[in-house]
């Protein structure tokens, strides 16, 4: 039997952002101990390199391997405050993103067993453009494009994005719907009958381990049989429309990578001018506008209001369009943001009193992985083509809580 890699183990530890201290105490073992294990000194037994796995986040057979692995390519980062992040902030985005790309590879495979057919719109904007598919060369074309080839480009995008939602989810049907948690439903419906698994995460399974749409916003793993996309949980209704959205122009690109809608990027830029054109026209805007810009906070909450959007969405198309200068937008996004913040503040502030009761853990968790993913993992495990133990892991829950998790009897 193969003998544990004491470097890995330490490896393990930095790469979940953790010093000795910190993971002595959640591994329930003394410091001294721990030291002595990483520097070979001690032999770990199974008990304690099982609490290593759960508290790294990583498959206690990495353990085991002769070298460190090579790190991991999860696309482009797109965020724009990476500098800011420490090293748990990253830490706790890396396990995330290792739990997307390995049930995005599981269910692909799988996939792949039923002969399953290319999704089209993968790459068709980037493949009609003729575009590079590596990230640095395509910021550089949309850096220098003209403005009516920039134009044209945000159309033929406009387009795919109407071919993928369908008929029966335009911006018209997107504003009539009852409210905005609806709204959000018939966007991520509509992708999901595309093709297009959409799951929902905030956390690694518990608090403790909470997201905050500083860290990230969205994820997503493009991909021509299983295209999968990650959206932060904590974000508000039409936020996270716009996340799913925005993700669905990067898989028009064909561009793998993780967001937070940094304005500055152009690929980035490019994806929100795309899925805020979609969520809020121009010829709308003017509607509402009627020549009269006066009271502007007025018209954007009116406009947020009545059509299911969010403030900081509307204002940033405000100022995309011109009709806002960059001081007045600055200025309005502060304000939107210190709502925010409040709103959220207060949200957790009556969880922890109790003045909120959440709904029970199995219909948080089908809400989160959506249907598309729990009807994938419902068929392929009554067809035999997925074990019990591989569903848990795309569906993120222990192996005995998949069939309660699906309902199955």
């Amino acid at each position: 039997m193969p003998s544990v890699n004491s470097n890995i183990l330490v490896w393990a530890r930095k790469t979940a952002g953790l010093t000795a201290t910190e993971a002595a105490s959640k591994i329930r073992l003394n410091e001294v101990r721990l030291e002595k294990i990483e520097h070979g000194e001690e032999i770990p037994s199974e008990s304690i390199l099982l609490r290593m796995a759960k508290v790294y986040r990583r498959p206690a057979v990495t353990f085991y391997l002769e070298d460190i692995p090579a790190e991991a390519n999860y696309g482009a980062d797109f965020r724009g405050r990476k500098k800011e992040y420490t090293d748990k902030d990253q830490a706790l985005v890396n396990a995330l993103l290792r739990y997307a790309k390995s049930s995005q590879q599981l269910i692909r495979t799988t996939l792949e067993l039923e002969e399953a057919i290319p999704l089209s719109f993968v790459g068709w904007l980037r493949q009609k453009w003729d575009l590079p598919q590596e990230s640095k060369a395509m910021e550089h074309i949309l850096h220098n494009m003209s403005e009516t080839t920039y134009s044209d480009f945000i159309q033929d995008a406009l387009d795919g994005l109407s071919l993928i939602l369908g008929s029966q989810c335009t911006p018209r049907i997107y504003y009539k719907q009852p409210n905005k948690n609806d709204s959000f439903k018939l966007i991520r419906s509509s992708c999901e009958r595309s093709g297009i698994f959409i799951i929902l995460r905030n956390d690694l399974g518990s608090h403790h381990t909470k997201l905050s749409t500083d860290l990230f916003r969205a994820f997503v793993i493009t991909d021509d049989i299983a295209p999968l996309m990650i959206i932060n949980r904590s974000d508000s209704f039409p936020a996270k429309s716009l996340s799913i959205l925005h993700e669905t122009v990067h898989l028009l690109l064909d561009q793998t990578g993780i967001s937070d809608f940094e304005i500055e990027n152009p690929v980035e830029k490019f994806c929100s001018r795309v899925a805020g054109t979609w969520l809020l026209p121009l010829h709308v805007i003017k509607e509402e506008l009627q020549s009269d810009i006066t009271n502007v906070p007025e018209v954007i909450s009116h406009i947020s209001d009545d059509r299911k959007l969010s403030r900081m969405m509307v204002a940033t198309r405000f100022y995309q369009e011109g009709l806002i200068q960059q001081e007045v937008y600055s200025s309005l996004m502060d304000n939107y943001r210190d709502d925010w913040n409040k709103s959220l503040h207060e949200k957790q502030k009556a969880s922890k009193t109790g003045q909120q009761e959440g709904p029970s853990y199995y219909v948080t968790q089908r809400y989160q992985l959506g249907n598309q993913t729990l009807e994938f993992a419902n068929r392929m495990i009554q067809s035999g083509g997925l074990t019990v133990t591989k569903a848990a892991i795309i569906l993120g829950v222990k192996p005995s809580n998949v069939f309660k998790l699906l309902s199955i009897e």
